[in-house]
């Protein structure tokens, strides 16, 4: 009798996890934390371990980022349309070009707006 593809999966499932809890066990089992004085004192960079590393990020990346998501999402719909290019009618074709016309005019507004400057 073969079983079915559900209890497959399941029992691959099943034994992925009992595999990582045994991993994630046994280093807990060996390694162990062990805290003292000396892994508390600075290192190489000369910052305590309990200091924060990350200064804050300016709000001009945050903005830049987002048009670049923006741009690049608008990015791959154009590729599915270009390999479809030579398939479609009339059509998609002007609604292809409109719509880069209207990503190429809001590249301009955000260019003219210092969007994509760095300060």
């Amino acid at each position: 009798m073969m079983a079915s593809p559900a209890l497959i999966v399941g029992i691959f499932a099943a034994a992925v996890l009992l595999v990582l809890m045994s991993i994630l066990w046994i280093s807990g089992l060996l390694g162990g934390q062990h805290p003292n004085r000396n892994k508390n004192i600075p290192f190489e960079s000369g910052l305590g371990a309990n200091t924060s590393t990350h200064p804050r990020t300016p709000v001009a990346f945050y903005l830049l980022a987002v048009s670049f998501l923006v741009f690049e999402l608008e990015a791959a719909f154009l590729f599915a349309w270009a390999v479809a290019f030579h398939a479609l009618g009339w059509g998609p074709v002007v609604a292809g070009l409109a719509f880069m016309v209207i990503l190429g005019l809001g590249l301009f507004y955000e260019w003219r707006m210092g969007g994509l400057q760095w300060h």
